[in-house]
């Protein structure tokens, strides 16, 4: 597994960073149409940990997640 490090435009309703909306990824934003599946993971000392299965506008699937104790998105390819 190979993750990229990426920018994700999020809507924050009731928490920050609630859900992922866009992101970039190899010069180019993909705009989210639907979220296939969601997980949490509590990481031993590390925090909790949000994976996303996403489908874009252009119906490409790919796997996004939120390491909260370093606020940064990553991409798994």
């Amino acid at each position: 597994m190979i993750f990229h490090n990426v920018h994700v435009s999020t809507y924050s309703g009731y928490k920050a960073d609630e859900r992922p909306l866009r992101f970039a990824f190899k010069e180019k934003t993909h705009t989210i149409r639907e979220i296939i599946n969601q997980t949490y993971e509590e990481i031993s000392g590390k925090g909790l940990r949000k994976r996303y299965t996403i489908k874009t506008d252009e119906g490409l699937t790919f796997k996004l997640f939120y390491e909260e104790n370093q606020d940064r998105w990553f991409l798994e390819e």
